[in-house]
């Protein structure tokens, strides 16, 4: 097939069609097949995953910024449902934390390390463990319509504290809008982070492309791009972001902003000195990415610095290799490295003036019958790639649904 075909009416010889071949139209596409109904999926590029694939160089496996598998999450869920164990390892988060500039100390990840760190003094080690605490039994859906920063400002009086809030919200939620992120997102993601916590993937996640795309039942149209709605049954917009979706289906969609990341990754001839580095300011963080299988040469290691972009924040590469430098990488050591300038680590956050995750536009398109979105701004349920396989089961249901019901209404 031309890589530059412009497919504008795909012949309707599939129940649904789903424009867009990351892991959400991935997930909504297997899940159709499984209920029996034909579906092809249509890929813009010539590889499936979007923002899930891993790219390979020299040896190394980097994927598309530094990503977090959450063990307790709807993701794990929906791919369980679909027969997928997802396969990693949970990092080392006994790392170390910077302050001030460049002061490191000890991260307050666990009891043990909080009562040594020499960054908290001691009424603020006590005041961080009490909060932390009473974390697991907050209801998120409670504070859906409170910022981030508003919550933070209520648990806490102590300035240290609330520096470290922030800092532990930034890292769960990929998030640097305290004042525009819903506090139940906040809160949500930091009891799944507390709670079964994270795994970092094997293989990177192109092992959740590879499984989802080995589903059998469904038709892959790879460098096909889709430039108008088709004149279909059923569509499922998978598209990633709010805008091509917007462009496709003719409407606008109020969502909030995006939120981007700037993320330097770096292959090692030798381990890093820490495994894992959070600051408080800059707000960036260090992570040794290397350690599952197949992510790095015999003897290798891999990291990764992201810093969390604001409104009035922009990218510069030097703030990236000055957190390393301080983190104790040496630039000796380095053998590869990709830089990612500015890309979305979340296309359009849950914000407390919405409502939070129930002001996020629904699945079901209101004034498109057969038409469904997907992505990690639709839907009330999940965060990141939670929110994409959420969107991808709510919109593959009501494609299989609008199916059932479609004879009736002719």
């Amino acid at each position: 097939m031309n890589d530059d075909v412009l497919s504008t009416s795909p012949a309707p010889t599939s129940d649904v069609h789903v424009i867009g071949g990351g892991l959400g139209g991935l997930a909504a596409a297997a899940l159709i097949a499984r209920a029996g109904r034909t579906v092809t999926v249509h890929e813009a590029r010539g590889r499936l995953g979007g923002r899930g694939t891993t790219d390979r160089r020299d040896g190394f496996r980097l994927n598309q910024g530094p990503h977090a598998f959450y063990r307790a999450g709807e993701a794990n869920r929906v791919l369980r449902s679909l027969g997928i164990a997802p396969s990693g390892q949970a990092p080392d988060l006994r790392g170390a934390m910077m302050a001030d500039g460049d002061r490191i100390g000890l991260s307050p990840g666990g009891p043990v390390s909080l009562l040594r760190s020499p960054i908290l003094g001691r009424r603020d080690k006590f005041e961080l463990a009490r909060v932390l605490t009473r974390i697991s039994r907050i209801d998120p859906a409670g504070l859906a319509s409170v910022s981030a920063r508003e919550w933070v400002e209520q648990v806490s009086s102590r300035d240290r504290v609330r520096e470290i809030l922030h800092t532990v919200i930034r890292l769960a939620t990929y998030t640097n809008l305290p004042d525009v992120l819903s506090a139940e997102v906040a809160v949500m993601q930091v009891q799944l982070a507390l709670g079964k916590g994270v795994i970092y993937l094997d293989r990177g996640w192109e092992q959740l492309v590879e499984a989802l795309g080995q589903l059998p039942g469904v038709r892959y149209e790879r460098n096909d791009n889709v430039g108008e709605m088709p004149d279909v049954p059923c569509v499922i917009v998978a598209t990633g972001s709010p805008r091509p979706a917007a462009n496709l289906l003719g409407v606008q969609f109020d969502v909030g902003p995006c939120a981007e990341v700037s993320v330097l990754d770096v292959g090692l001839a030798q381990r890093p000195r820490h495994g894992f580095v959070l600051g408080i300011d800059p707000p960036m963080y260090l992570s040794n990415h290397g350690f599952p299988d197949g992510m790095t040469p015999q003897g290798a290691s891999l990291v990764s610095v992201a810093e969390y972009l604001s409104a009035d924040n922009e990218p510069d590469r030097n703030r990236l290799e000055t957190f390393l430098a301080h983190a104790g990488i040496d630039a000796g050591a380095i053998v590869t490295e990709r830089y990612l300038h500015r890309m979305p680590a979340v296309s359009a956050i849950a914000t407390a003036e919405a409502g939070g995750l129930r002001g996020r536009p629904q699945s079901a398109a209101s004034d498109r019958p057969g038409v469904f979105v997907v992505g990690d701004w639709v839907g009330s349920r999940g965060h990141l790639l939670d929110a994409v396989l959420a969107s991808a089961e709510d919109a593959a249901l009501g494609a299989i649904s609008y199916l059932e019901r479609r004879p009736a209404m002719r």
